[in-house]
């Protein structure tokens, strides 16, 4: 796609949404965007700070009571915050939370459960640093979503869904697909042994509404 002044003048789909039927990619083909939920959900918190329901030099222990007295990893064992751990630190990743990868072990990202589960999981646990010292791309904008929810009063699905989608006319976008659009879904994608592309050979049902909304990955 390119657009110039506001208008797009040139648009084309090039590929296939599907290897092993050849269906070719079209203009409306619907794809996962992962980590490119992240400046949506970005959005939604900006639409609630210029509601004046929150400011970044708040505590998020504010919003988030059970993060009020985490502890922070140290040589010596578990040590106070220098500081308590500011939205201004959540919304830039660097709260102190550890990055994804460092939660593999206490699976925070179940998703069978709620976003409260990740929750009641992070404040069971040591921060990885200090908040303000280091930047980690870890479950900050999973515990964004949970924040948009509780300052909302509205799940994050439908958050997003009335306040940006559908005004901004996005109606292909959202944490799950109607059955009535599946045709579009294009498949993922992987590398055989090879280095050849090839369908992945697990593909997730993106028609089964999630129970865990993330916020970081799920549209």
């Amino acid at each position: 796609l390119v657009a110039r002044r506001g208008k797009v003048v040139m648009m084309d789909a090039y590929g296939h949404r599907d290897l092993d039927t050849r269906a070719p990619l079209e203009k409306d083909t619907i794809f996962r965007i992962a980590s490119m939920t992240k400046p949506i959900v970005g959005v939604a918190m900006m639409i609630l700070h210029e509601q004046g329901k929150w400011s970044l030099d708040d505590p998020v222990a504010k919003y988030i009571p059970e993060f009020k007295d985490l502890k922070v990893t140290s040589a010596n064992g578990p040590v106070p915050q220098a500081h308590a751990m500011t939205m201004r630190e959540l919304m830039s990743h660097t709260a102190g939370f550890d990055v994804s990868a460092g939660y593999e072990k206490h699976n925070i990202n179940d998703r069978s459960k709620p976003l409260q589960a990740m929750i009641d999981a992070l404040a069971k646990l040591p921060l990885a640093a200090q908040p303000g010292t280091d930047w980690r791309y870890g479950p900050s904008v999973d515990i964004q979503g949970y924040i948009v929810e509780k300052l909302s009063g509205q799940t994050l699905d439908e958050f997003l869904r009335t306040r940006i989608f559908e005004p901004l006319k996005m109606k292909d976008t959202g944490f799950w697909v109607d059955k009535s659009k599946l045709a579009r879904v294009a498949k993922v994608n992987t590398y055989d042994e090879q280095k050849k592309l090839m369908t992945a050979p697990t593909q997730s049902d993106p028609s089964r509404k999630p129970v865990f909304l993330s916020g970081s990955g799920g549209l």
